[in-house]
């Protein structure tokens, strides 16, 4: 027993619960798989059904067809881009363009070779009624010797109001052996009746020594720079490669840089090198940023308390030199008002207001 499950990076405690579930034989017949984005939902779903169908089918592997993704195992559902002159009543699929299948097929099987490969297509930012539909087609067509199917929904909080309401009725009552997941890091936005149907299990931010192992492993990252990206990553693979994808150590150099200039009050200087970091894509970099600004703060907290335990390690001259000139100006303030101004790039708020309220919010700082 435990097979496949064991084979989890991380998540101890989820695998831990669905073992329950398997040896009571009572498995949810829909699950929500929450918590910070990449963060290994979906190798756990796909491992979930191995060990399922190993505890029910012993005599037979069906590891090769589940890691495909294959129908019907899984009923793979994803965020679509909608096709040119596309109805509600199309199937997913019809009015996309020869490029764009293409495209959805090459991204599919990156995901295939490696779990922790988060899917990327231009405008695919909804999850279609008509996925939803399909899900029932494929529900409706009976597989005696198949003991489990998954119907494996990702992003699931993309799906709209009317998509949402057309599962329901899926969820509520889906043939015997179905097992509907939702994966979604913010299933806030999914409304309180699908949540109500489903058991929520929350994943963990995973260790550092666990990112490292996906990182080098899964993707072949220089183990370097895996090491060196890892602590700012918020125990996430996504939020690595957000890092890694804007330039992370030239943004390790940017937020200094600016800290400094803002923090010696030379506004002008700090809001060009702002300007300029935030050009091509101010809604992504910003948040970063922000980030960044946060922990160099937190690592002057540590460094004050005595501790060597920091982020910014190849930049701890910045962090004494802040230390030694501005002893123990409290800075929670600060912290708290940075994470504020963060929220408020989701609020349509003006973006060179919101870069002055950040500088002007650190050079406070030095006034104290």
């Amino acid at each position: 027993m435990n097979k496949f499950l064991n084979l989890i990076v991380g998540q101890k405690r989820v695998a831990e619960t669905l073992q329950k579930f398997i040896q009571s034989d009572q498995i949810p017949h829909a699950m929500l798989f929450s918590g910070p984005k990449n963060v290994g939902q979906h190798h756990m779903a796909k491992l979930l059904l191995n060990e399922l169908l190993a505890h029910k089918i012993p005599e037979k592997n069906f590891s090769l067809q589940i890691d495909r993704l294959e129908e019907p195992f899984i009923k793979y559902v994803i965020p679509l881009p909608r096709g040119k002159s596309e109805l509600p009543t199309d199937m997913p699929l019809t009015k996309l363009q020869p490029a764009e299948l293409e495209l959805l097929k090459e991204e599919i099987n990156k995901k295939i070779e490696n779990s922790f490969y988060e899917i990327s297509i231009e405008k695919a930012n909804t999850i279609k009624i008509s996925s939803i539909r399909d899900i029932k087609k494929s529900m409706s067509i009976n597989y005696d010797d198949l003991t489990y199917r998954l119907i494996l929904i990702e992003e699931a909080h993309l799906m709209g109001v009317e998509s949402q309401n057309a599962l329901l009725k899926s969820l509520e009552e889906p043939p015997k052996g179905v097992i509907f997941v939702l994966i979604s890091d913010k299933p806030e936005m999914l409304l309180t009746t699908i949540k109500s149907r489903c058991w929520e299990l929350p994943f963990a931010p995973l260790q550092n020594n666990d990112i490292e192992s996906i990182l080098v492993d899964n993707f072949k990252i220089n183990p370097t720079l895996a090491k060196k990206v890892i602590p700012f990553a918020d125990g996430s693979v996504h939020r690595v490669f957000v890092l890694l994808n804007y330039g992370f150590e030239e943004l390790l150099d940017i937020s200094i840089n600016i800290l400094r200039f803002s923090l010696g009050r030379k506004y002008n200087t700090a809001i060009k090198i702002f300007a300029s970091a935030i050009e091509k894509n101010p809604k992504m970099v910003i948040p970063i940023l922000i980030q960044l600004f946060i922990t160099w703060f937190n690592d002057v907290q540590k460094v004050r308390a005595g501790s060597n335990d920091i982020h910014f390690v190849e930049y701890r001259e910045t962090v004494d030199k802040f230390v030694q000139n501005f002893g123990f100006v409290k800075l929670d303030n600060i912290i708290t008002n940075l994470t504020q101004l963060g929220k408020n790039i989701d609020y349509n708020i003006n973006l060179n207001l919101l870069v002055l309220n950040i500088i002007f919010n650190i050079s406070a700082i030095s006034k104290r």
